[in-house]
């Protein structure tokens, strides 16, 4: 993909219809009319004061109080800023693509629909694109420009033979997102197991995880024997995807891999959502939101 990045009326559409629906309403002195996206108490610490009766019990400082003598309270307040944070799998798989649009293709629209659509709901939006390592980092922010430049950017990226690894972002995502997020992550998941680093950025941020794949990669589309090109090692390979043995072969690793996506998603109390290139991933992701 090359050249500056274009908005098909499909996306435009797709733009135009979601909403960020969220899980729960914070009071309207804080955020107008924004919903928070998290489980939890979405409350950060403000300061402590002098219990007083009617307060809570279950907010009482003991370890202040047994210092000072007196009950004292802790007071929390509801976070003001809540912002959207994709992190895009910009590694060598990202290039596979069995037709005219590849899963980078594909991940170029999603950020597109995601980012203009929390800017049209007054959040900020974050982005980070990853291989191995973090190769690209934009704040969060409510500029559109900033969003069209990263788009720009991604069509120029070489992904060739980069192979993909969610360590280093996701702890370097601890320690850039200072207020809670709703944090999506984009990608194949073709990776090492990364529920140890997701663990901890989950108590803190609500998680997305959007699996993008090609039907071919999993035999729905396929026939004959053709050529593939390994995108992140440069070696090819032939595929017969008449062979009962390797239809059974794959039908078996792809049931054990997306268990264990699956698996790490409940861990982490994080939604999952897979995305086909060949399909209608756009209003797939707009109807996914209209349900949450």
């Amino acid at each position: 993909m090359t050249g500056h990045f274009h908005f098909r009326p499909e996306l435009l559409h797709a733009i135009d219809l979601i909403e960020f629906h969220c899980r729960r309403r914070l009071p309207s002195s804080y955020t107008g009319s924004h919903e928070s996206t998290f489980r939890g108490s979405g409350m950060q610490f403000k300061e402590f004061r002098q219990y007083e009766i009617g307060d809570d019990p279950r907010h009482i400082s003991w370890t202040t109080t047994a210092k000072t003598g007196k009950p004292t309270l802790k007071v929390y307040e509801e976070e003001r800023e809540i912002n959207v944070f994709l992190l895009v799998d910009t590694s060598g798989s990202s290039l596979f693509g069995s037709g005219s649009r590849r899963k980078i293709d594909m991940y170029s629209e999603v950020v597109a629909l995601l980012a203009m659509g929390a800017i049209k709901s007054n959040y900020r939006i974050g982005l980070l694109f990853f291989d191995s390592e973090v190769r690209t980092f934009m704040p969060p922010t409510r500029n559109k420009e900033d969003i069209l430049q990263s788009l720009n950017a991604l069509s120029y990226l070489d992904l060739t033979n980069k192979t993909s690894d969610l360590t280093q972002p996701l702890t370097f995502c601890q320690k850039v997102l200072k207020h809670r997020s709703l944090l999506f992550i984009l990608s194949d998941f073709l990776l090492p197991s990364f529920k140890g680093q997701l663990l901890p950025l989950s108590s803190k941020h609500e998680v997305i995880l959007l699996q993008g794949y090609d039907d071919s990669e999993r035999l729905i589309s396929s026939s004959g024997i053709s050529e593939i090109c390994d995108p992140e090692s440069g070696e090819f390979f032939l595929l017969d995807a008449e062979s009962p043995f390797f239809r059974k072969s794959l039908t078996s690793f792809y049931a054990s891999f997306t268990a264990q996506i699956e698996e790490t998603a409940s861990a982490c109390q994080a939604d999952f959502l897979p995305l086909s290139v060949q399909d209608d991933y756009l209003q797939r992701l707009v109807h996914f939101f209209s349900a949450r």
